[in-house]
Order: C-alpha cells, then sequence, then structure tokens
C-alpha cells in the first residue's frame, strides 16, 4: 500500500492580478516536485484584482476576513493539515487583520507553520508598529516553525521572536522554457522597460527625474513604464539598503510633470500588463531597469534576465547577494540618481557589453532559480519542518 503524503495547507494568493506574490503561489501550486511529494491543499487570500486597493481597510475586507478564517477553521478540522505555509505581509495592518490570527489557530489545531517574507522591510517596518500589536506579533512568531526568508542577510528579520536556525532561504523561481532567451520578436534600440507599481517606493519618481538628463545625449531612447500609479505608499516606508525613511512623492505630479515637457515622447505608460503583451514588451526591450528602494526579490528581474537582458537594478533583497556588479548588469544604490544615470549610460552606449550581460544573465538564471530546483529545496524546507 502506497504511503500516505502529507497534507500540506498552502494559503496564499493567486493571479489576477499578475505580481510576483500571485505568480510565485501559482507555481508552487503547479510544481510537480511539490504534488509528488505532499497532499496540498489551497486556500486562497486575495478577494481583489487590482493592486492599487491592496491593503484598504474597508467593509468588504471585513467582510472576507469571516469568509477566510471560516474556511481556513473547516481546512484545519476536516483535513487535518500537518503543515500551513502562508507568506506574510510586511504591514501592521495585514497582521493584526489575519497573519497574527492565521498562524495561532494553524497552531492550535497542530499543523507546523512555515512563514515566507517575501520582502525585505518586515523589521524597518516593525519599529514604528503600535507596541500592543507588537507584543501581538511576537506571540505569534514565538509560535512558527520555520520562517522563509528571500536572501540570505535577510536572516535577522524576525529577531528575536524567531531565531536564525528556524530561518530559510528560498530564492525566487522562474520557468526557464516560458522565459526562453530564443525568441523571433525584434529588439527595439533605446527601449527601456521598467514593470511594478509607479510609485516612489519602486524607484518611479526617481526615474522619472532623470529622463531629461538620459535623452539629451540619447535622443533614441524611450521609457516604457508597465504597471499602476498608486497614491500612497501601503508598505515600504524605508530605503531598504541605508535603512533611511523614504521622502514621499506624489507619483501623479510626477507624471503629469513628464508628460507636460519637451521629454513627453520618451515616456510610455502601458498600464498593467500580462500574458502574451508582457513577453513581447519584455522580449523586444534593449534594456530592463529596476530602481526600488526595497525588493526581496524581484520577479519581474529575474523574468528580464531569464530573456537574456541587460539590467540596471538596486544592491537590494537578494539582488546584492545573487548578483555581480558589472557581471549581471550595473546596480546603483537607490535614490543615487547620479549613479542611475551613470548606469544606464554603460549600458545604452556599449552594445558589446549588452550582448555579454544578456548571456551571462540567462545562464545565471538556467543554473541558479530554474522552478525545478526551487522547487526541490522549498520540498526540503517543508520535509525538514514536519519531522522538526
Amino acid at each position: 500500500m502506497p504511503k500516505r503524503k502529507p497534507k500540506i495547507l498552502f494559503i496564499g494568493p493567486t493571479p489576477p492580478p499578475y505580481s510576483g506574490p500571485e505568480l510565485s503561489m501559482q507555481q508552487f501550486l503547479e510544481s510537480q516536485t511539490l504534488n509528488e511529494a505532499f497532499d496540498i491543499k489551497f486556500l486562497k487570500t486575495n478577494f481583489r484584482t487590482d493592486n492599487t486597493k491592496k491593503g484598504k481597510l474597508d467593509a468588504s475586507m471585513l467582510t472576507n476576513f469571516f469568509i477566510f478564517f471560516s474556511k481556513l477553521l473547516k481546512l484545519l478540522i476536516t483535513h487535518k493539515i500537518k503543515c500551513v505555509y502562508y507568506p506574510i505581509t510586511p504591514t501592521q495592518v495585514g497582521w493584526v487583520g489575519r497573519d497574527s490570527w492565521t498562524i495561532l489557530l494553524s497552531k492550535l489545531f497542530g499543523a507546523k507553520v512555515i512563514i515566507h517574507l517575501r520582502g525585505s522591510h518586515f523589521k524597518l517596518n516593525f519599529q514604528g508598529f503600535n507596541g500592543m500589536v507588537k507584543k501581538l506579533i511576537g506571540f505569534s512568531l514565538k509560535k512558527v516553525d520555520t520562517a522563509i526568508v528571500q536572501a540570505q542577510y535577510l536572516d535577522d528579520q524576525f529577531l528575536p521572536y524567531v531565531p536564525k536556525s528556524k530561518i530559510r532561504v528560498l530564492y525566487q523561481a522562474m520557468d526557464i522554457n516560458e522565459f526562453s532567451d530564443k525568441h523571433d520578436i525584434e529588439v527595439i534600440d533605446g527601449k527601456i522597460l521598467v514593470m511594478g507599481h509607479m510609485t516612489k517606493a519602486k524607484g518611479y519618481t526617481d526615474i522619472l527625474k532623470i529622463i531629461p538628463d538620459i535623452c539629451e545625449e540619447f535622443p533614441h531612447v524611450k521609457f516604457y513604464f508597465a504597471g499602476n500609479i498608486r497614491k500612497g505608499e501601503r508598505g515600504v516606508f524605508y530605503n531598504q539598503y541605508t535603512g533611511e525613511k523614504i521622502e514621499y512623492e506624489d507619483p501623479f505630479e510626477a507624471e503629469n510633470s513628464i508628460l507636460n515637457s519637451k521629454y513627453k515622447d520618451h515616456y510610455v505608460n502601458l498600464g498593467i500588463i500580462s500574458g502574451d503583451d508582457k513577453m513581447k514588451h519584455l522580449k523586444s526591450t534593449n534594456i530592463f531597469l529596476t530602481a526600488s528602494y526595497s525588493e526581496g526579490f524581484s520577479r519581474s528581474l529575474l523574468e528580464a534576465m531569464s530573456l537574456g537582458k541587460p539590467v540596471v537594478f538596486t544592491p537590494v533583497g537578494a539582488h546584492r547577494e545573487v548578483f555581480e556588479d558589472g557581471t549581471h548588469g550595473f546596480s546603483f544604490i537607490p535614490g543615487q540618481l547620479e549613479d542611475l544615470k551613470v548606469a544606464l549610460k554603460k549600458l545604452i552606449s556599449d552594445k558589446s557589453k549588452r550582448v555579454e550581460i544578456g548571456i551571462n544573465n540567462r545562464k545565471n538564471v538556467v543554473e541558479n532559480f530554474s522552478i525545478e530546483k526551487i522547487a526541490a529545496d522549498f520540498k526540503t524546507i517543508i520535509q525538514n519542518t514536519l519531522t522538526s
């Protein structure tokens, strides 16, 4: 008689929207490696399909609070779940509204708990939380069996509540067959693609500031932005590289400024893109750019690298330990606009360097970040948690 597979409950978001956390959860749920090892149940957390509304406390959130926990309770009771995998939020609202109670309820019914920080700013945010909320979070974190972070140097994010002995690193994963460097779409010379929320924390307003200088020197360059403009910040409040608080800038005002300038034709707002449209823009771009102040491990950056694209990036999250400046792209400290301009100019002006970096990037992703490798690493983490 075949051995019964352990029942694992995955809790988290799936597309839409087509952002990093949603796509990563979908990859795990569809992984042959994980499904062969475990009997996976799933509880979806996202009830909104628009990233601009994430984190808003309103009537629909309160209604879904009760729906979510009734479903969780039913799954824990009827399926006798052995382990719960749950990506946590970096926000106070998220911990008070769901994270703490999910951990505590899962433990109450005897399940092991694995949490996953898909970012790099929990520790900095935690410093500004309400005192009572800190106590609740601390109490919850002490119940956690394993905590996953996206980079080795982030292993202190949950101290002193989760010791480093319980921390594991799991890098971003990529389907190297879907994101292949073999394609027939023509690259557009001078096309620079940026993907993600169009906010100060993602570096959107910084990039708009350097467009005039870049396009004066390189008139053929055009910046394409794929994502949604979002007023305010709901999760990232600090420069993860320096620890300094981010000075907020209104992205709508920044966009109006560039649209009312002589550089308006060098700016394209694509809005939210996905599927074939997203792939078309990734494949046709000359350079991929991310200017984020904080990341765990940028999925869009890895997608571009998978396609053999040269990149300019900030050394935040896992980027600083898995990508080498000058080999996998050019990096600059978040908010340092002169350094951003220098990094971009190096790639814009040197085609041979773009080709060299693109080849290095594809090789790096294939060898280290395929979904098969990362799923195998995740399988080991779950198995070790079950036997701990």
